[in-house]
């Protein structure tokens, strides 16, 4: 397993890598981790004997400078779907949300919207490509995978469905800091055994596997793959476990914390803002 990161230090961005405590200066190896870097190849098996640790204080960036998409799905947890009472989906489903509700992992997350917001979590597994990815098998899907990030699908359940129904994902999940990403980017795991995790007001409000999905990472990039292109640095987010606000009719409201993290990815903290 390797672990990436980007962090702010008082001379910029860094990008790093992690040993222990210890966040290695990798710009001997790449400028940042990035679109081109994760599709060149040069963070695979990363020689680290000659990387020298980051000193000082610093925060955490999202974890790939760049990315260009955010394509999610949702009811992809076997539990998750049995605490709703529905059916299980044939496919999956697939939605974009925009990429400039990309935000860091200890930014705090601005409710945005009137007063009738109802802001909810959901901690989900996001793949991050490796490379271009169209038509593709699941059989060929693994060889497509770069690694994994956690991400929180922050929505406002107040505008996702309108009176009549009908669904409306985009505008519910696209708002500025309403897709917290990182901290860590890790490769060489199995993205199909991580415990993932949730918490308000240090509260646990989910806790699952990823072995519970409906469909796994491998039919979710080939699914994916046959309705779009995607391109490196891109990423899938595959729904998350039981345990959403919306399930209890209870939301997050501003001076709330909201903490969430999965297997090897690392944990995020974000203060709720109006």
């Amino acid at each position: 397993m390797q672990q990436f990161a980007r962090i702010l230090t008082d001379k910029g961005a860094v990008p790093v890598i992690l040993k222990g405590t210890a966040h290695l200066d990798l710009r001997p190896v790449v400028s940042d981790i990035s679109p081109d870097t994760i599709e060149g190849g040069a963070l695979i098996d990363v020689d680290i004997s000659r990387l020298s640790p980051v000193g000082g204080d610093f925060t955490y960036l999202a974890p790939i400078n760049g990315m260009r998409q955010i394509a999610a799905t949702g009811f992809n947890y076997k539990k998750h779907i049995e605490e709703f009472k529905m059916k299980p989906p044939k496919e999956p489903e697939v939605f974009l949300k925009a990429i400039t509700s990309l935000t860091g992992p200890f930014d705090p997350i601005s409710r945005g919207g009137d007063n009738s917001v109802k802001l909810d979590w959901e901690t989900e597994l996001a793949i991050v490509l490796g490379r271009e990815t169209r038509n593709v098998s699941t059989a060929e899907a693994a060889g497509h995978i770069f690694g994994y990030v956690c991400i929180n699908d922050i929505s406002d359940r107040a505008t996702q469905v309108d009176e009549e129904g009908q669904q409306h994902l985009v505008r519910a999940k696209s708002r500025p800091t309403y897709s917290p990403v990182g901290p860590y980017l890790a490769t060489g795991i199995d993205g199909m055994k991580l415990d993932v995790w949730t918490k308000l007001n240090g509260r646990f409000e989910q806790q699952g596997n990823t072995s519970d999905m409906l469909f796994s990472v491998n039919e979710m990039v080939a699914y994916f793959s046959s309705h779009m292109t995607l391109l490196p640095g891109d990423i899938i987010a595959t729904g998350t476990p039981p345990g959403v606000g919306f399930g209890k009719n209870r939301f997050m409201a501003v001076g709330d914390v909201l903490e969430c993290g999965i297997t090897d990815l690392g944990a995020q903290r974000h203060d709720i803002q109006s």
